[in-house]
């Protein structure tokens, strides 16, 4: 994967610039355990190329296989952002939690099941995520309930595409850590 993968993205692109790199990579197994364990916030890369980072592309594997879903938690949360939508307008009568304001808030956000076997890829210097509670009513010992991920950061040689301010994911850190 990590000799294939950089070269198989490059090839798809058509108007962008990765310049992912198979020459190096940082890795991590992640085993969070249950009782509500979580990740908070954060984006892999927030510094880049001040603190010398060159992570570029996020890959996480999960390796769960019998995961149950709505029992195990531990789903990531990717923030997208308010995409550049319409602001939802609300009357003074429902005090602002009209559906449509609910709608909104949950369209900023997607949750994605820690399946085994499942492989998420997001922008390391872009893309704000959490990991929501591990099995929130699961005794902390029951290693049955621990959520396993594998994540690999891929570096780019195009320095110059790490926290670029023309991309169009730019401002999701700031409307992330400001909600």
């Amino acid at each position: 994967m990590l000799q294939t993968l950089p070269d198989l993205l490059n090839s798809q692109q058509e108007d962008a610039e990765f310049g992912l790199s198979a020459s190096s990579f940082n890795a991590k197994l992640a085993v969070t355990s249950p009782g509500g364990s979580v990740y908070p916030l954060h984006i892999d890369n927030p510094q880049g190329l001040s603190a010398g980072d060159t992570r570029r592309l996020t890959c996480i594997l999960y390796m769960n296989p019998d995961y149950q879903d709505g029992v195990d938690g531990g789903e990531l949360r990717i923030f997208c952002g308010s995409g550049g939508s319409s602001s939802t307008t609300t009357s003074n009568s429902d005090n602002g939690n009209s559906a449509d304001e609910a709608k909104k808030k949950k369209d900023d956000v997607v949750d994605i099941t820690p399946d085994g076997g499942r492989m998420v890829l997001f922008w390391s210097d872009e893309i704000p995520h959490e990991v929501l509670p591990t099995a929130p009513t699961a005794d902390k010992l029951d290693e049955m309930r621990d959520r396993y991920a594998l994540t690999v950061w891929i570096p780019t040689d195009y320095y110059h595409t790490i926290h670029n301010p023309d991309s169009k994911f730019a401002n999701l850190g700031d409307e992330a850590f400001t909600k």
